[in-house]
């Protein structure tokens, strides 16, 4: 299909969307299954790992934050609740592998917060071999025997154990006593390890559960920048931008944004993360939108710029240009066994020298690039993972140098140049031009995936679907 035939049913669809063109998505029991069994199989014999739920967060005074699962808890055990700990043992004698520790019924609390499914239910409805009340956990860890002076639990039985508090401080404190009261008598494992280190290796690299959210994250973010940008002109606000695309994505099934949407418009373009998303759009500015859906709890990451006018003028279609030019040679580069420097690599000289040949940096690109020069005009990098988390986690070196990618990678790639104003030695022509360009790609084995490229990146079809707006 033709480009601009591809951004025509875009905006056609755009324009009769219905209130959800998405069938919600639905998490794999298998998966997750195959994903705490994947774990236990990278554990050293008799060994347990205790995971923890996020604890919910004040906003402020009574009123809590829209609850948010920790990454690693959700990612083995797709449980979307608080006051949760997950077990899962590698040999135990009772067979139970993975094992709950779940919020009680309260009848109460439950007429304000909805039903809860209890210990009850719980295994059931996780998949688990076991569930219990939280209140039980400490005994269930380690229960002293004054006759024998033994304890009994699961801690007891294990050598080695690997944590993940959930960043919940309250618990961490409440399990590290029960630890050392194992310890202090020489019982229970001798060796603690970070269960992030094992679950962020697993995480790096997506399985198809992954994908299918990360998909759908991009999906609908892409069709949402769409409507953004038809929605951007003079006299608008960047809040009523913001609405468009963040509106859609609520509508077909996102519970957040995965970060908050940046909205900027002329000045506010060349602020990294401006959020206020306060100001009304002038004639002839640009309009820098980075926003994406997380759905599922998985991200996607975005950015756009286009002009408030419809068309972009002289200067700015020289920056776009130049930024859109180092994505295309980034992202052509995106294979297995490429580095991930190498992305960095390539955008930056793309970069640098489009702006030495508008007069804009000055010297030897080679120099400009070993000395990052070339920063005051760029100043960030082009990349990094995307997956539960918008910044992702999984480390970008391996045996001291950059990573290799692998297919089942996902990351952006997200070269931006910014000029602010009164930039020194820089005509004023050039003053509140910000550009950037994000997409998130996934590693294929053959090449690279681009999830959310339906959103418009040629100058012609960004032009075009901001003008679409104006009928």
């Amino acid at each position: 299909m033709k480009r601009a035939t591809l951004v025509a049913g875009i905006l056609l669809a755009a324009s009769a969307l219905g209130a959800v063109d998405f069938p919600p998505l639905v998490p794999s029991r298998d998966a997750l299954k195959a994903r705490r069994e994947k774990f236990l199989g990278s554990l050293p014999p008799h060994s347990i790992a205790v995971l923890r739920s996020a604890p919910e967060r004040r906003m402020s005074h009574d009123t809590e934050y829209l609850y948010r699962q920790d990454s690693d808890f959700y990612y083995l055990t797709g449980i979307d609740e608080p006051d949760t700990t997950a077990v899962l043992r590698n040999d135990p004698s009772d067979g139970k592998r993975y094992v709950l520790f779940v919020r009680a019924r309260d009848a109460r609390r439950e007429a304000f917060e909805g039903a809860r499914p209890g210990p009850q239910g719980a295994a059931a409805l996780y998949g688990a071999d076991a569930a219990f009340a939280e209140a039980e956990l400490a005994t269930r860890l380690a229960s002293w025997d004054p006759v024998t002076y033994r304890f009994s639990g699961y801690l007891a039985e294990s050598e080695r154990l690997y944590l993940s508090d959930g960043d919940d401080a309250v618990w961490a404190a409440r399990f590290q006593k029960t630890y050392r009261d194992v310890r202090d008598r020489d019982f229970g494992p001798g060796v603690v390890g970070d269960a992030g280190e094992i679950l962020h290796e697993m995480r790096l690299v997506k399985d198809e559960e992954d994908l299918r959210f990360l998909r759908r994250a991009a999906e609908i973010s892409a069709r949402g920048h769409v409507l953004a940008m038809a929605a951007a002109a003079p006299g608008k606000y960047e809040f009523e931008v913001q609405a468009a695309l963040d509106g859609y994505c609520l509508a077909n099934g996102a519970h957040r944004m995965a970060y908050p949407s940046i909205v900027g418009s002329g000045p506010n373009s060349v602020t990294l993360h401006w959020s206020k998303n306060d100001r009304q759009i002038q004639a002839g500015e640009v309009v820098l939108n980075d926003s994406g859906a997380e759905y599922g709890l998985y991200a996607t990451d975005i950015t756009r710029t286009y002009p408030a006018s419809g068309t972009f003028s002289p200067e700015q279609r020289a920056i776009y240009a130049i930024v859109l030019d180092a994505q295309k040679k980034a992202m052509a580069l995106v294979r297995p066994g490429t580095r991930h420097d190498d992305i960095e690599a390539a955008a930056a000289r793309a970069q640098t020298e489009g702006l030495v040949k508008l007069g804009l940096l000055s010297g030897d690109v080679a120099q400009l690039l070993q000395s990052k020069a070339y920063r005051k005009l760029t100043l960030h990098g082009v990349s990094h993972w995307v997956g539960l988390d918008v910044h992702d986690v999984g480390r970008y070196e391996k045996d001291g140098a950059s990573r290799e990618l692998a297919a089942g990678m996902v990351f952006t790639i997200e070269p931006g140049i910014y000029i602010p104003a009164d930039t020194a030695g820089v005509d004023r022509k050039w003053w509140n031009i910000g550009v950037r360009i994000e997409d998130t790609v996934l590693v294929t084995k053959d090449g690279f995936d681009c999830l959310s490229c339906a959103a418009p990146r040629e100058i012609e079809d960004v032009e075009k679907a901001v003008r679409s707006g104006r009928r």
